[in-house]
């Protein structure tokens, strides 16, 4: 018989004691222990894994009459410069920003330091709301190079020594 790995509450960091719950919060699935979810039980919602035939019926639909090609977005590199400046010009706090966007106030902080990345949600969110560009489309010739610049080759890694 194998044992189960330890499981470890994704907030406060402590071992879970039995199953755990399983959470949608702040948009993120996260698995807390008991202590943690009757602190955050008001805002998060039980994860269920499985979609509901409803559900999933809607998605294959929506698939079927929306075949637009699939364009790439980004967000900007200077997002925090941007989301700060128009927050400040807008005559906005942080705590109005984040109840605006039903998040908390310290993921506002957070994008504003540049410590957290705005989701593509979050981003178009905060355009309609901050009334900036914060969004940019990437063309396949950019994904292409992209993606050759990171090939990793043992050449990268290695020092090569010659023999005298």
């Amino acid at each position: 018989m194998q044992k189960q790995p330890q499981k470890y509450c994704e907030m406060c960091g402590m071992p879970i004691r039995g199953k755990g719950f399983t959470v949608v919060y702040e948009g993120s699935i996260i698995t807390v222990c008991e202590v943690c979810y009757s602190k955050i039980k008001k805002s998060a919602k039980i994860y269920e894994e499985k979609p509901k035939k409803a559900q999933i019926i809607k998605q294959q639909s929506q698939n079927i009459n929306n075949k637009k090609p699939e364009i790439e977005v980004e967000v900007v590199d200077d997002y925090y410069k941007v989301i700060k400046s128009a927050r400040e010009r807008l005559g906005l706090t942080t705590k109005q920003l984040a109840d605006k966007m039903k998040v908390s106030e310290n993921i506002i902080k957070r994008f504003e330091q540049g410590k957290l990345k705005p989701t593509i949600e979050q981003a178009k969110e905060l355009e309609k709301i901050l009334s900036v560009k914060l969004l940019y489309t990437v063309s396949n010739e950019e994904t292409q190079r992209g993606e050759k610049s990171f090939e990793l080759t043992l050449g990268d890694i290695v020092n090569i020594r010659e023999k005298k």
